[in-house]
């Protein structure tokens, strides 16, 4: 049976020691390196030429980080398989962990049990990370598409009750209005000059009786939400 070569690098030696015992017991992997930080990782690699198929990276590691060295992994070596261990899940922490496409995370609070399941289902091609972190990118997932749902040109439509006197170009200025977009935004979109956008804006104020942007987007505020 060929087995997943891992790299383990931990700050702390014991920790180091223990998570290397407990990748060594299982018989999928085996460890070719133990090291203290993100920088003697990339180093190993260079050096040795070798690339494992899982690199485990604590988050908190001194001279690299654990984040800082995922991300230079994934840009070079992009189907290393990357695991980041942490023993903090709050918020911050998961964005960071979402941003460098890391391929799991686990806390150090997982018991053993858990700990080799994570490594055999990231094996298996699944991005694996606790509860906590997965309802947080739910939430932000459920954000964006609402998001998206609500600057559609059909909901802006409809909460607008279909105007018949706003034409195709005031309907586009008014999504990407909504969308948050500036004037120089819209125009370089649009293939239009600044002052076409402000001569456009001039004319949609004055058919829904309001004096400026600043109205305009507290009403797609309130009747969009």
């Amino acid at each position: 049976m060929t087995k997943h070569t891992v790299v383990v690098a931990e700050a702390q030696t014991l920790f180091r020691d223990m998570i290397t015992s407990f990748v060594e017991d299982m018989d999928e992997f085996r460890v070719i390196g133990k090291l203290k930080n993100g920088q003697e990782v990339i180093d190993f690699i260079k050096q040795k030429e070798v690339r494992p198929f899982l690199c485990l990276l604590d988050i908190h590691m001194p001279i690299m980080d654990g984040m800082e060295c995922a991300k230079k992994l994934k840009e070079t070596y992009p189907n290393i398989k990357i695991v980041l261990l942490s023993a903090y899940d709050d918020e911050k922490s998961i964005e960071r962990v979402l941003s460098v496409c890391a391929d799991g995370y686990i806390l150090k609070s997982s018991g053993l049990d858990e700990f080799k399941d994570t490594l055999r289902f990231i094996v298996d091609g699944k991005f694996v990370a606790p509860q906590k972190m997965v309802q947080y990118f739910s939430r932000r997932l459920d954000s964006l598409l609402r998001l998206e749902r609500e600057s559609s040109l059909h909901y802006i439509k409809e909460h607008f009750n279909h105007r018949q006197d706003f034409n195709k170009r005031e309907w586009q200025i008014i999504q990407l209005m909504k969308k948050g977009w500036t004037n120089r935004m819209i125009a370089e979109h649009l293939g239009i000059s600044e002052g076409t956008v402000k001569n456009y804006l001039s004319i949609i104020y004055k058919k829904l009786n309001i004096k400026n942007r600043v109205e305009l987007l507290q009403m797609l505020s309130e009747m969009i939400g």
